[in-house]
């Protein structure tokens, strides 16, 4: 008796394997265009003159069409390596759960608090309040600390992208005009 090899595998599962693999270089190959495209777009985008002082609007699009590239080519070579994930049988939610009606309204009311925070209280409060509600309505156990993280983040996005790049990102609102920034 000869053992079966894998010639003798039923042709539907390397049908469907062979299948799977195409779908991923095709998702593969479709990220390296659309980097492409993004780091082409980003050369039209026109910056005002006397502008050479900051780093300008191209950064971030020219990093992100970047890295995309490079995770992409990535990615790439792995496929054509043979190294391909393996799928799931299925995810990790709990179906009979309903959805947390309570939790989605603090959410979203905290990012929809940002159109009253940033003109009267400044960015880096807006940011720190809105990181502090949704974080304590996704069950942070520590208020204070995810409200020192929120000024922290805020503080560091108003350095990056309000004094770095010049975007206008108000440090200070009506209310808090006094702080001086």
């Amino acid at each position: 008796m000869t053992s079966p090899t894998s010639a003798d595998a039923p042709s539907g599962a390397s049908a469907a394997s062979r299948s799977l693999r195409i779908e991923s270089m095709v998702f593969v190959g479709l990220l390296i265009v659309l980097s492409i495209a993004v780091m082409i777009a980003t050369t039209t985008i026109r910056e005002p003159p006397g502008s050479t002082n900051t780093l300008g609007a191209r950064v971030v699009p020219y990093a992100v069409g970047g890295l995309l590239l490079v995770s992409a080519l990535a990615v790439l070579i792995a496929q054509i390596r043979g190294r391909f994930g393996h799928a799931e049988a299925g995810e990790d939610v709990d179906l009979e759960a309903g959805t947390s009606w309570g939790v989605t309204a603090v959410v979203v009311l905290s990012f929809l608090s940002l159109m009253l925070t940033i003109p009267h209280l400044g960015w880096p409060l807006g940011v720190m309040i809105l990181f502090t509600g949704a974080s304590v309505a996704l069950g942070a156990k520590r208020w204070w600390l995810a409200a020192l993280i929120g000024l922290a983040l805020g503080v560091v996005t108003q350095f990056v992208f309000g004094t770095m790049l010049g975007l206008s990102l108000p440090a200070t609102g009506t209310l808090t005009s006094w702080i001086g920034l």
